[in-house]
């Protein structure tokens, strides 16, 4: 396992469900809750969204910056937050600890929603590192797209149904696990899980 620093630079600019999309599943039609309601459905997204949540995936288009000290005994670099859109820059310290950038342009990305990583392309390799933990940083693109459409209807439907749930249960949100959850929301958490094999 790679020792690794991962930090997201620039935040989503929209949300995986509107507000008005879950007051219609709730039924409320005033908005006198439409803060906690905001609240519950950014709850719900941190508890799902990549690194730490549940799914383990990336929602809407997001910027991160993942440092480590060099690729794997295989030349590459994993990828923790998926799916990656894109990689945006590649930086690293030379071993007079003097900070260099790579061309994109020489490496080859590979993955989909589930995993990713990245190794230079055959007449390439990785240079000589100086001996620190963000020796390597790797700056990229998460996410299915830009717009709430472009996320699978399942994960959306995930977020509604945890905000519905919530909302119903107030004191579920402070102590939720999966277990604990309904039925159909641990039977899609499932088959959107990272790592999940249809």
């Amino acid at each position: 396992m790679q020792d690794e620093i991962l930090t997201r630079t620039v935040k989503p600019s929209g949300s995986v469900v509107t507000l008005s999309d879950v007051k219609l599943d709730l039924r409320v039609d005033h908005d006198f809750e439409d803060t906690l309601i905001q609240s519950l459905i950014q709850a719900a997204t941190e508890y799902l969204e990549a690194p730490s949540g549940v799914l383990g995936k990336a929602f809407l288009t997001q910027t991160w910056k993942l440092s480590a000290r060099g690729p794997d005994s295989d030349c590459r670099i994993y990828i923790p937050v998926t799916p990656v859109q894109s990689i945006e820059a590649i930086s690293y310290f030379d071993t007079d600890n003097v900070e260099q950038t790579l061309a994109v342009s020489d490496f080859h990305l590979y993955g989909d929603e589930n995993w990713a990583y990245l190794t230079p392309k055959d007449d390439i390799e990785w240079p000589d590192l100086f001996d620190r933990l963000d020796a390597l940083t790797i700056t990229f693109k998460a996410g299915f797209g830009d717009a709430e459409t472009d996320v699978p209807e399942t994960i959306r439907q995930i977020v509604r149904l945890l905000v519905t749930h919530w909302y119903t249960h107030r004191s579920a949100a402070s102590e939720a696990s999966v277990e604990e959850l309904p039925l159909a929301v641990q039977s899609l958490i499932s088959v959107n899980r990272k790592g999940w094999i249809y």
